[in-house]
């Protein structure tokens, strides 16, 4: 056997992969087949071939097929599918049998791969065959990096301690028993760094923004940062963080310290990081004045704020179907009351506030007035162009149509996406029709990083964190004094779970951080993990998911349409709520007396598999399960 064919069936730890599959080059091309390991790894493009695979790792045609470009929150308080999610509910998600295949499983195909690419890479340098000095050989071995951090993060985010693999390991049980070895949550971290800053040495800026870029380095590397800060900070002294009570590590780690000194020596290390990564893109690259464009543009390239993108009007690339699947119908998904409360009015007055001009919600055009541009452009309000016909004439929305059952066909909560959805028809033609560029990082999340981390660091915001809010907020046409809304500011009555870590209420100014960043990434997929670090899922218990309200006007577009035994929601007359709650529409919905999150679901569970690979069935083995977690396949957390 090849040395190549040889490390990729070294690894006992995982199912057996074919050596290269036919994939998809996320941003561009298909890729080609590779060649044996004596003719490739001899240039530049080879480089390039190799790393071009890793693009696909990135969650924006993931879980809900074609349309997730806008669906990926549904697993959050802001925004539900036809379907309740199983991770919000107690005794539904279970202990694997077997790992996964997908970035966040238990899985280390992708992290052989970028080892394999450093030891290959870094020997053909040596022996000469290519030149180490070389941009384009710079460039794709800092592609590599971020990859392998970009997939450690995953890691990192779903289990916590994780292993930490480097090398190529040799084919026997031992060595790959030893391996499976769980490093400490802040290891991997520190690590994920490491392996950023490297990236960032090594990449260009200026390239396409189909490609990684120096720029997107440095904003993961603040990502990354800020999460293990937050996390050690809000978890700290829990089993989900080395030296915990009941920390599962510590019979492998019985003189485990933190590198920094004391935990919160750790929390400051990462936090100082955050802000250090954050800085150089916030610091020169502006803000796109148009916020609703980056979402339905065909030319993200001219768009300083978009780092990364993918586009799809490229050769035989696939389209996607979010304008398909919204402009239609809804797409199967819809925004929560408790998003749509937490928005800001445009004088930076929270809707509760005396002054504050809020219309109320009775229709949803009422609701979106005077609001934070952000959520203006975000939902679908009466007299909003729905779409534009080709022969010029405009379809204009008017009610939402409710989603009665599962899949797309509706709007789940009455809240309809208006956000990635083009008016242009050409784009809602088929489920692969549509051709509007995804943005994958976009610089205002320095702006935010940086803003979060300086207040959770020092306890007050310094000159820099306060010019980037009122950039932030300048772009969505809210008045620029954050401070009146802070002093406005009940946390009593705001409906966000953000408004505790743990038990613990947070003050009014780190509340209104999170505000913020909950209303500049509305359905981008970032806000389970924001929930997850600030731990702020305790609270969620016996949670009632609302969306629009519905009693006051819109249940007469329902009436006489509803068949006998469709139960739109619990009206208030026999004791439910003027809001449209989808989930109590029938009580055998697993989530018909609301969401309850248990705390072990923080962390994933190791699958089961694992433990019987690596002889560690016994609490003695290598590997220990998460806290909450059972060794039986099929379990729930306890």
């Amino acid at each position: 056997m090849n040395k190549l064919c040889k490390y990729f069936s070294s690894v006992a730890i995982i199912a057996v992969m074919t050596v290269f599959t036919s994939c998809e080059d996320f941003l561009q091309r298909e890729p080609q087949d590779f060649l044996s390991e004596e003719s490739y790894f001899n240039k530049p493009s080879d480089l390039e071939l190799f790393v071009n695979k890793f693009y696909a790792s990135f969650k924006v045609t993931d879980v809900y097929g074609q349309y997730s470009l806008y669906s990926v929150d549904n697993n959050s308080d802001n925004q539900i599918g036809g379907s309740a999610d199983i991770n919000l509910v107690k005794g539904y998600k279970l202990v694997p049998a077997s790992a996964g295949k997908k970035v966040g499983d238990w899985y280390f195909n992708n992290i052989r791969e970028c080892n394999y690419f450093i030891e290959t890479v870094e020997s053909r340098i040596n022996e000469g065959v290519l030149d180490a000095d070389h941009g384009d050989v710079q460039h794709f071995r800092g592609e590599n990096y971020f990859f392998r951090a970009w997939f450690y993060f995953n890691k990192l985010q779903a289990f916590g301690d994780f292993p930490i693999i480097k090398t190529v390991l040799a084919d026997d049980t031992e060595t790959l028993s030893k391996a499976s070895k769980r490093a400490p949550r802040n290891e991997v971290a520190r690590f994920i760094l490491d392996d950023l800053s490297k990236a960032i040495e090594l990449l260009d800026d200026g390239r396409s923004k189909n490609r990684i870029s120096k720029s997107v380095a440095y904003l993961l590397a603040s990502r990354v940062a800020l999460f293990e800060g937050t996390w050690l900070k809000y978890h700290k002294g829990t089993a989900r963080v080395p030296g915990g009570e009941g920390w599962p590590g510590s019979a492998l780690y019985p003189d485990f310290s933190f590198n920094a000194g004391s935990v919160d020596d750790e929390i400051n290390f990462f936090l100082d990081k955050a802000m250090s990564f954050a800085k150089p893109v916030a610091d020169n690259v502006e803000l796109s004045s148009n916020y609703q464009e980056m979402f339905v543009s065909t030319a993200l390239e001219s768009v300083d704020e978009v780092l990364l993108f993918k586009t799809y009007n490229v050769g035989t690339v696939t389209g996607h179907g979010a304008t398909h699947y919204l402009q239609r119908t809804g797409g199967g998904s819809g925004y929560t009351r408790s998003l749509v409360e937490s928005f800001l009015m445009n004088n930076g007055l929270p809707i509760y506030a005396n002054g504050s001009n809020y219309q109320g919600d009775v229709k949803i055009s009422d609701a979106v007035t005077d609001r934070d541009m952000r959520f203006q452009q975000s939902v679908l309000s009466e007299g909003d162009v729905r779409k534009v016909n080709s022969n010029g004439s405009k379809e204009y929305f008017d009610y939402p149509m409710l989603l009665l059952g599962s899949g797309w066909q509706g709007v789940s909560s009455g809240y309809q996406l208006e956000k990635w959805m083009s008016t242009d028809p050409q784009q809602a033609l088929s489920s692969t029709a549509g051709i509007t560029d995804c943005p994958i990082f976009r610089a205002a999340e320095a702006y935010l990083n940086y803003i979060e981390a300086a207040y959770e660091r020092n306890g007050n915001l310094n000159a820099t964190a306060t010019a980037y809010w009122h950039d932030i907020r300048a772009r969505a046409q809210v008045d620029t004094d954050f401070q009146k809304t802070i002093a406005n500011t009940d946390l009593s009555k705001e409906r966000d779970l953000a408004t505790h870590s743990g038990e613990a209420q947070v003050d009014a100014t780190l509340y209104n951080i999170r505000r913020e960043r909950r209303s500049e990434f509305i359905a981008e997929g970032m806000r389970l993990m924001d929930l997850y670090r600030w731990r702020s899922l305790d609270k969620m218990e016996n949670y009632i998911v609302e969306g629009y309200n519905f009693w006051d006007h819109y249940y007469t577009d329902w009436d006489g349409m509803l068949e006998e035994g469709d139960n739109i929601s619990y009206s208030p007359e026999n004791g439910g709520s003027k809001y449209y709650q989808p989930f109590r529409r029938s009580e055998t919905n697993i989530a018909f007396e609301g969401y309850t999150f248990p705390q072990a679901h923080y962390l994933s569970p190791i699958p089961l598999d694992q433990f019987a690979l690596t002889n560690s069935i016994r609490d003695d083995g290598v590997l220990y399960q998460n806290p909450g977690w059972s060794k039986i396949a099929a379990a729930p957390a306890e």
